[in-house]
């Protein structure tokens, strides 16, 4: 076997560990929504690799309100998950590509932290639309 043919077949072999390596690493992505009134808006693109993710929500209640936090949770524009407490967890299931992820929280709460953890190539802050 010659020199070319070896190395064909180690960079057939460092591909498929690569992609491997690459479906099953996770990245973790977290933004803070600060207190500003009693709606707060947070909208993201994120880019599944597919998946499961899993979206934690800390919210960081306000006690001089009666008024208890929650927090909303649309996917790509249909609302899927409602948060209320000081922490919830739940798993998101993604198919390949981008998708758009709305964060509304209603109540007074002092804050709120959003960590995301999955099979996530990009993250970004997206402009919030005004309905």
């Amino acid at each position: 076997m010659n020199g070319f043919r070896k190395l064909e077949i180690m960079m057939e072999e460092l591909d498929e560990n690569f992609n491997e390596h690459l479906s099953k690493s996770k990245s973790t992505y977290y933004y803070i929504m600060k207190s500003d009134g009693n709606e707060n808006k947070l909208a993201l693109n994120v880019y599944s690799r597919g998946g499961e993710t899993e979206c934690e929500i800390l919210i960081l209640p306000d006690y001089s309100s009666s008024n208890a936090a929650k927090c909303e949770i649309k996917v790509d524009g249909e609302s899927r998950f409602s948060a209320q407490g000081v922490i919830s967890i739940f798993s998101m299931q993604f198919v390949a590509g981008y998708h758009v992820l709305e964060f509304v929280s209603e109540g007074v709460a002092a804050g709120m932290r959003i960590r995301l953890t999955g099979a996530l190539s990009d993250c970004k802050e997206a402009a919030v639309k005004n309905e």
